[in-house]
């Protein structure tokens, strides 16, 4: 039975998805992983750490050890498009690393070794994710995820990256994530809940936010998986 595989970076994130998924076995590996089943299918949901080289290792981790037939990186992000609000969904249609390359070597802000200056989410997962929210009344939205190696606190950078890149919303992870899952041969769809306008104040109860997001996100996930 094909094997699906979910990828969080923060801690927080992931139990909160285990909980909401009832993902409850441990498994042993250099990550923590849980893994249970979801409608027809086997499910292992894997921390990854935050950071691009967190991602990627953990992506091709996963491919190896589980060699999983679809995969999902869940999550939260901070919003540049001004018509996202906290909670609405961001579904990549691809990402881009804008501040520093993918690999270790130097090159234009987000050209990658591979010539791709953006990383394409999978489209048969970002479809149906997305037509699965819009059925479920979600609030989702279509666009760019833009990734750096490090958290962007300023708004004046925020309005430049959403300017530069054309992208709707940030994080640390999702074009990491997704290269490596391209180049593993892994289809991926990168799916993230808005914490709030980047460059501005986090929720206060931002773990009571997680939850929220959590539940959403598992909410979409399982749907899709059982639709």
């Amino acid at each position: 039975m094909s094997v699906v595989a979910l990828f969080a970076a923060e801690g927080v994130e992931a139990q909160a998805l285990r909980k909401q998924l009832s993902l409850q076995q441990a498994v042993d590996g250099p990550w923590t992983i849980h893994q249970g089943e979801l409608g027809r299918y086997p499910v292992v949901l894997i921390e990854t750490g935050v950071g691009k080289a967190a991602a990627a290792a953990a992506v091709a981790y996963a491919k190896v050890r589980f060699n999983p037939a679809q995969s999902f990186w869940v999550g939260v992000a901070g919003a540049l498009n001004p018509d996202l609000k906290t909670l609405d969904l961001i579904l990549a249609q691809d990402a881009v690393q804008y501040d520093v390359d993918i690999t270790a070597f130097g090159r234009a802000p987000g050209e990658l070794a591979t010539g791709e200056r953006f990383i394409p989410a999978d489209a048969g997962l970002t479809s149906k994710v997305l037509r699965t929210a819009l059925a479920m009344g979600l609030p989702i939205y279509l666009g760019r995820i833009a990734s750096a190696d490090r958290f962007l606190a300023h708004r004046s950078e925020a309005e430049e990256v959403r300017r530069v890149f054309a992208a709707d919303a940030v994080e640390m992870e999702g074009a990491a994530a997704l290269w490596a899952a391209k180049r593993m041969g892994m289809p991926m769809a990168l799916l993230r809940a808005i914490t709030d306008q980047a460059g501005s104040e986090a929720p206060t109860a931002f773990e009571t936010f997680l939850e929220s997001a959590s539940e959403r996100l598992a909410s979409l996930i399982g749907q899709v998986l059982n639709s």
